[in-house]
């Protein structure tokens, strides 16, 4: 540290003077400092890159969205006893997301779509997915059109919440 920042205590105990720092970023480093600058950069880069993957991906809102899109689809498919029934549960859970959430989320209701789809025809044919047969290909192509179901019913739901919003 310098020393015209601080100031010390002499070896009686008694202070000099007052304790006197200041934290500001950049306030006491060269311009000329080569290391000192690819530190800062890369810090402010790598906050940079934290907030835009905030932006893109918020965690708490794909719990959410995963959970409204899994009672969706359990609802669809309890109700209604027809094969595909669970992709129309996807599609009203991520509408009812669209029209809940003030921000723009599309990333979250897609994957949540994609995993609750997939992992449900998984499940529904977990003994035709061990021994072999089509199940796996089946659960994924399952999990992308529950991706399609989630990013539509998102996109709907966010329309309607335009619309009804909207000054007229």
């Amino acid at each position: 540290m310098s020393r015209d920042r601080t100031q010390t205590r002499d070896r009686s105990g008694t202070a000099d003077g007052e304790f006197d720092a200041e934290f500001e970023i950049g306030d006491d480093v060269p311009a000329t400092s080569a290391s000192s600058e690819t530190e800062t950069e890369s810090g402010s880069l790598r906050g940079r890159v934290s907030s835009r993957a905030g932006q893109l991906f918020a965690p708490r809102k794909f719990l959410l969205a995963l959970l409204l899109t899994v009672g969706g689809l359990f609802a669809a498919n309890t109700l209604v006893p027809l094969p595909g029934a669970g992709l129309l549960g996807v599609f009203a859970a991520t509408f009812l997301f669209g029209v809940a959430i003030k921000e723009r989320r599309y990333a979250e209701p897609i994957l949540a779509g994609g995993i609750a789809a997939g992992s449900s025809t998984l499940l529904d044919f977990a003994v035709v997915a061990f021994l072999g047969g089509f199940g796996v290909s089946l659960a994924v192509l399952a999990g992308a059109l529950g991706a399609v179901a989630g990013g539509l019913g998102t996109y709907f739901g966010r329309d309607l919440r335009d619309g009804l919003t909207r000054d007229l």
